[in-house]
C-alpha cells in the first residue's frame, strides 16, 4: 500500500510541478514575468528564449527536489515521516518558485528597453458596462447540496453516536498504520463537519470573489477579451463547486468510518485519490484556460496594439498595490486566478481571516 500511496502522491505533485514550471505560458500574453508587453512583443524571440529557460531550470530544480523525496519515502521506515517530508517539500516547492519568479521578474524589466516595441501610440484602457450582466459564475445557490451533505452527516453521526469506538483512528501514515488516536468526544466525531463547514464557507467566497474581482480586457481585440474572460470565470467558478463537493465527500466518507471502520487501504486510496483529483483538475484547467482565458481561442496573429501599464502598482512584479483602485480582488500576474489588492484595507481583513480559521482548524484537529 505505500507504494500506491507514494505514487497516488507522485500524480498530485507532478501536475503542481508542471504548473509551476511552464506558468510564463499560462499568463495573458500581455504580461511577462510581471512586466506589461503587447502581445507581438510577448511572442518575440527574445521573451520565448526566456520562457524555455525558466521552464528548464524550474522542471530542474523541481525535479530533483520531487526525486529526493520519494527516494526518502520508500525507504524502510520512510512512511514515519511522510508529514515531515511532504511539508518540507512543499515550503521549498514554495520557495524556488518565488525566487525563479523574482530573478526572471528583474531580468525582465533589465531587458525591457531592448525589446521590440510596440508602434508609438498610447496605450487603451477598454471597459465593457455590460460584463456583469454576463453570467460569469455559476450559482452560489448550487452550494445548498453540500450543506445537505454536512447535515446528513452531522444526524448520522449524532444518532449513531453510541457505536463509535472509544478510540477513534485519526491519522495514518503512507503503510496505513495509525499513527493517531483520539478518546472519542462530540468534538473529536464532529470535527470532519467542521472541516466541511470551512471548506464550503471557503470554496463559497472563492466563487462570490470570481464574479467581483477586477474586470480586465485587452483593447487589441475586446470583444475576444470579454469573451475568454466569462469562459474563464465560469470555468473556474464549476472547478470551485466540484472540488469544494469532492471534499465535503471526503470528510464525510472519514467520518463514516468512525461509525464503521474499514480497511486501512481503502481508507487511504479514498484519502489520496480525492486531493489528487482536485489538484489534477485545477492543472488541467489551467493548461486549457491560462490566465483570464487567454488560451481560449487563442489567434495566431498577435496585436500590437499596447495594453495600459500599471507596473507602478505590482511590487517585484507579484504584489498588487493601488490605494486608487477600490477593487478588492485582481487578476494575478503570475500566477492563474485572482490576489488582493493590498492597499483596501479589505484586502488585509480577509487575509487575517483566512489565517484565523487556518490556525483554528490546525488547533482543533492537533
Amino acid at each position: 500500500m505505500q507504494t500506491l500511496s507514494v505514487i497516488l502522491l507522485v500524480l498530485m505533485l507532478l501536475p503542481v510541478v508542471l504548473s509551476l514550471s511552464f506558468m510564463p505560458y499560462l499568463t495573458r500574453e500581455t504580461i511577462s514575468f510581471g512586466v506589461t508587453v503587447s502581445e507581438e512583443t510577448y511572442r518575440s524571440e527574445p521573451l520565448r528564449r526566456m520562457r524555455r529557460s525558466y521552464a528548464a531550470v524550474s522542471l530542474i530544480l523541481h525535479g530533483i527536489l520531487l526525486i529526493a523525496g520519494l527516494v526518502i519515502l520508500l525507504q524502510p521506515g520512510g512512511a514515519a515521516a511522510q508529514g515531515t517530508v511532504f511539508a518540507v517539500g512543499i515550503g521549498l516547492m514554495v520557495a524556488i518558485s518565488i525566487v525563479l519568479n523574482l530573478v526572471f521578474h528583474l531580468n525582465m524589466k533589465k531587458r525591457q528597453p531592448s525589446l521590440p516595441s510596440a508602434p508609438a501610440e498610447k496605450s487603451k484602457i477598454i471597459i465593457d458596462t455590460e460584463f456583469r450582466r454576463n453570467k460569469l459564475i455559476w450559482s452560489n445557490t448550487w452550494f445548498l447540496v453540500h450543506a445537505a451533505i454536512i447535515a446528513g452527516s452531522v444526524l448520522l453521526t449524532l444518532a449513531n453516536y453510541d457505536a463509535i469506538p472509544d478510540q477513534i483512528a485519526m491519522k495514518f501514515d503512507f503503510a496505513g498504520n495509525v499513527t493517531r488516536f483520539a478518546d472519542k468526544s462530540v468534538q473529536t466525531v464532529l470535527f470532519p463537519n467542521f472541516m466541511q463547514v470551512v471548506m464550503t464557507l471557503l470554496f463559497l467566497f472563492i466563487n462570490w470573489s470570481i464574479h467581483h474581482s477586477k474586470q480586465q480586457t485587452y483593447a487589441g481585440d475586446p470583444e475576444r477579451s470579454v469573451r475568454q474572460s466569462t469562459l474563464f470565470r465560469r470555468s473556474w467558478s464549476l472547478y470551485t463547486l466540484i472540488s469544494g463537493l469532492a471534499m465535503v465527500l471526503l470528510f464525510s466518507f472519514i467520518q463514516l468510518n468512525m461509525l464503521h471502520p474499514m480497511d486501512t487501504d481503502l481508507i487511504m486510496l479514498i484519502s489520496l485519490a480525492v486531493p489528487v483529483f482536485v489538484v489534477l483538475f485545477a492543472a488541467v484547467l489551467s493548461f486549457v484556460t491560462g490566465q483570464g482565458g487567454s488560451r481560449i481561442g487563442r489567434k495566431r496573429d498577435a496585436s500590437a496594439v499596447q495594453p495600459a501599464n500599471d507596473d507602478r502598482y505590482w511590487k517585484l512584479g507579484g504584489v498588487y498595490y493601488n490605494p486608487q483602485d477600490p477593487s478588492i480582488f485582481v487578476e494575478k500576474r503570475m500566477g492563474i486566478g485572482w490576489t488582493l489588492n493590498f492597499a483596501h484595507p479589505a484586502g488585509w481583513i480577509i487575509l487575517g481571516g483566512l489565517l484565523i480559521v487556518i490556525a483554528v482548524a490546525a488547533l482543533i484537529s492537533g
